[in-house]
């Protein structure tokens, strides 16, 4: 392994409703995500980026509710649809609603959802997609659907209406037809009806503009958003680069920028500030594939394609690297098993210390190589661990194992270099070690990866170093078959500092996290909120602009974590266990990580020190006392 360098040089307004419910006869654990219906309707999106499965436990019910903004008789329902949902509570009974409306913005669904207390979990259907796929044509109407994907009942919700404006009087015995099929379908018996025509408004029809063409409005998507992952050679499982390749693969496309798993980019939109380098989609482009892959996928006239991106086959950065880190072996991926995290420690070698201002990472091997995480460390510690294991560098599963000194960023794909601001930097002590963690994902090929790292010092002077600290729990206990345990943490800024980035961090149990501030004056920010998370597409998010955060500020994290059968990434799935904190794959985690500069502070003063880390250390030295004497006040006998 080594490093080589160069010296520095100079609502709903009305509610249109889709009840869809789904039991099956399976065991618990088991879900229908690719059942019958379940299956063409797939991830469904709600708001805020979240993605919602209509799929419920196995002995349970799915409810989806599609609603129209200006159907009375819709709105009139609100009361009675968060009565069934209060007789028939998730987590057996799933509970979404649909809205269907073309010209609602999501403000405005928000809105309504608020006004109208609605409980339901809402969804948004403009394009009327999902309505087309149950056959829905009026709202409200209600499917009743069981685990296989058959329809079992679908119809009015009950007797309230005769006809649009006209309520039947009340009768001895009125009928409940949806209350009914639900109770029918969760105790395992027959429905006794299996439709009824629903009394309300015609679900509302978007307008039909042009369809959108490959050539003309895809191709551009594509190469922005998709190529630097899906195009030959890449990580990307198959490339999309030309017609043909997109188009065998549009309802696919479709249904993953939809849901938003595709691309890669887990912060939730509109909460929180702007982050640089936002993956994620803006909803017109998202509405463009999705449109096109419901008409057909057409191609358009080639002339009109984009010119082909030019992606670069060397270091990007102005300049290029003063440092090359570089893993120094090629090291063997095997065709198949689990995935691998494998640290690699390579000595600087440096003369004196410095500072870095960017950094640029170059897998050596994009087919194999997830994500890589950068580490600097001064004790020995990580050489230590690599001794005592066989082959190049240490197995570790969560960072590098050791005590660090600073980090050094990360990547996955399509990530662009990291550039502090000017005046910022991160330190890196002379004759430091780097410790790089690989992230493999084994491709059913044997392959080799060589991955480097370039480091680029600060040309201008270092007024502030970079470090981190985090809001974490430690004492988290998640108990087993548990399926939404919260779990909350927080840290107190000791001093008035300067925020430059956050990292959420769980491990295979986390289902969301939200970071937030809470200020001295009682404010309240967003930082980031994670909707659906997972431990393979985790980021560092660089803020657009730095954020004050003045002494006595409040970090506060809440988190949500699934021990149950129901989680596919458990890895105690068959036999959930009792976890607690711990760096092994079958531990967990509870940290939201916020990158800091001390404020005011200006290095290049004779006598100024850069004591951040000592006053973070001094200051998780007192949490470590006060934690461990409330440990013991806790076993003491109390006093009869």
């Amino acid at each position: 392994m080594k490093a080589s360098w160069k010296p520095l040089r100079g609502p709903l307004r009305g509610l249109a409703l889709i009840l869809t419910l789904a039991v099956g006869t399976a065991s618990l654990r088991a879900l229908a995500d690719d059942a019958g219906v379940f299956r063409d309707l797939g991830p469904l999106r709600g708001l805020n980026g979240k993605t919602l499965k209509a799929a419920p436990p196995a002995d349970g019910a799915a409810v989806v509710v599609f609603y129209s903004s200006e159907c009375p008789i819709s709105n009139a329902y609100s009361p009675t649809l968060n009565q069934l949902f209060d007789a028939f509570p998730p987590p057996r009974v799933k509970w979404f609603g649909v809205c269907v409306d073309p010209d609602l913005s999501e403000a405005d669904v928000t809105a309504h959802a608020r006004d109208f207390g609605l409980k339901l979990d809402v969804v948004l259907d403009r394009r009327g997609a999902v309505a087309r796929k149950l056959g829905a044509t009026m709202t409200p109407e209600a499917y009743v659907i069981d685990g296989q994907g058959k329809v079992r009942y679908h119809g009015r919700i009950d007797d309230q209406f005769a006809a649009r404006g006209v309520r039947n009087a009340a009768a001895a015995a009125p009928g409940s037809e949806l209350k009914d099929a639900l109770g029918a379908v969760l105790s395992g018996s027959p429905v006794k009806v299996e439709y009824v025509k629903p009394v309300g408004c015609p679900i509302p029809v978007p307008a039909k503009d042009a369809a959108p063409t490959y050539s003309k409005d895809v191709a551009r998507v594509l190469q922005q958003n998709c190529q630097e992952c899906h195009r030959k050679g890449q990580v990307g499982p198959f490339a999309l680069e030309t017609y043909e390749q997109a188009r065998k693969r549009a309802v696919d496309l479709a249904s993953v920028v939809e849901d938003r798993s595709m691309p890669p980019w887990k912060a939730a939109p509109n909460v929180g500030p702007k982050f640089q380098h936002d993956r994620s989609l803006s909803d017109h482009d998202v509405q463009t594939i999705a449109a096109w892959a419901e008409a057909g996928a057409p191609e358009g006239d080639p002339a009109d394609l984009p010119p082909p991106r030019a992606f670069p086959h060397d270091w990007t950065m102005e300049g290029g690297p003063d440092l090359i880190v570089d893993i120094g072996v090629d090291f063997e991926v095997p065709a198949t098993g689990d995935d691998i995290y494998r640290c690699f420690v390579i000595p600087t070698n440096l003369p004196e210390d410095v500072y870095v201002s960017g950094i640029e990472y170059a897998p050596g091997n994009s087919r194999v190589v997830h994500h890589l995480l950068g580490y600097v460390e001064t004790k020995g510690l990580a050489r230590k661990r690599d001794a005592e294991e066989p082959g190049p560098g240490y197995t570790s599963f969560s960072g590098p194992g050791v005590p660090v000194n600073g980090d050094l960023g990360g990547w996955a794909p399509g990530c662009r270099p990291s550039i502090l601001p000017d005046g910022v930097g991160r330190s890196l002590p002379k004759n430091a070690d780097v410790v790089v963690q690989v992230h493999y994902h084994p491709n059913g090929k044997a392959e080799v990866d060589r991955t480097r790292v370039g480091l680029r010092f600060a040309r201008k002077p270092v007024r502030q170093t970079l470090h981190w600290n985090a809001a974490r729990n430690p004492d988290l206990k998640l108990p087993p078959g548990e399926s939404n345990v919260e779990v909350k943490a927080t840290w107190t800024a000791p001093v008035d500092l300067t925020a430059y980035a956050v990292a959420p961090h769980m491990h295979l149990l986390g289902k969301d996290m939200l970071m937030t501030l809470t200020f001295p004056d009682g404010r309240t920010q967003d930082l980031i909120k994670i909707n659906d998370w997972d431990f393979k597409w985790q980021y560092q998010y660089y803020l657009e602009q730095p954020i004050e955060i003045p002494k006595g500020t409040v970090l506060n994290v809440t988190a949500h974590f699934d021990n149950s059968s129901s989680n596919s990434r458990n890895p105690n799935r068959d036999a959930p266990q009792l976890v607690t904190w711990g760096e092994a794959t079958t531990d967990e985690m509870c940290i939201g990580f916020i990158a800091l500069t001390k404020k005011g502070q200006d290095l290049t003063k004779p006598g100024e020190k850069d004591d951040l880390n000592e006053i973070f250390r001094a200051q998780n030295e007192e949490y470590r006392q006060k934690a461990e004497q409330m440990a013991r006040d806790k076993r003491k006998p109390k006093a009869k």
